[in-house]
């Protein structure tokens, strides 16, 4: 399951960076080659761009990649520092909670009130749903790399007293 969650993660941000740098690239050569703008296309591009921020974030979490101050669980001892990964953990799955729960209600709404692009006319709500999606993504991935960092704690008394 671990690949396939993967696999759709860097298959999706990869095929919406490709759509939006298209995109942007055609209305680039369509403003000044042929003085037109294709502004519709905003519609995909700034929506594609959320959901593309929104993948990337977890897959940032699922490569430890994020930028973070580590000062005190540096220094703290072994139960603190438990104590701690929980803790951000939890911070960080109450917020992808409470974004996939509002999300998800906005969704429901958005696809019960037929609501469509301006522009292009596809329904709001299959852009929408990349947030409870990317949320739904953050929680497992959030919870995944948690339980690694308290496996690789646990393990770490171990190495020391071997070596």
């Amino acid at each position: 399951m671990n690949r396939a969650i993967t696999l759709f993660e860097n298959t999706f941000a990869a095929t919406a960076f490709a759509v939006i740098s298209i995109i942007a690239f055609t209305n680039v050569i369509s403003r000044y080659v042929l003085n037109a703008s294709l502004a519709f296309t905003t519609e995909i591009t700034v929506n594609l761009a959320v959901a593309l921020t929104l993948v990337g974030a977890v897959i940032g979490i699922r490569e430890k990649a994020h930028l973070g101050f580590s000062l005190l669980h540096d220094k703290a001892n072994p139960a603190l520092k438990r104590a701690l990964t929980v803790l951000v953990c939890g911070v960080i799955v109450l917020f992808f909670l409470v974004l996939f729960y509002f999300s998800l209600q906005l969704v429901l709404d958005q696809a019960a009130s037929g609501r469509v692009t301006p522009s292009i006319g596809i329904p709001q709500w299959a852009f929408t749903a990349a947030l409870p999606v990317g949320a739904a993504l953050g929680i497992y991935r959030s919870i995944q790399s948690t339980l690694h960092t308290l496996r690789a704690q646990a393990d770490a008394p171990l190495i020391e007293q071997e070596a």
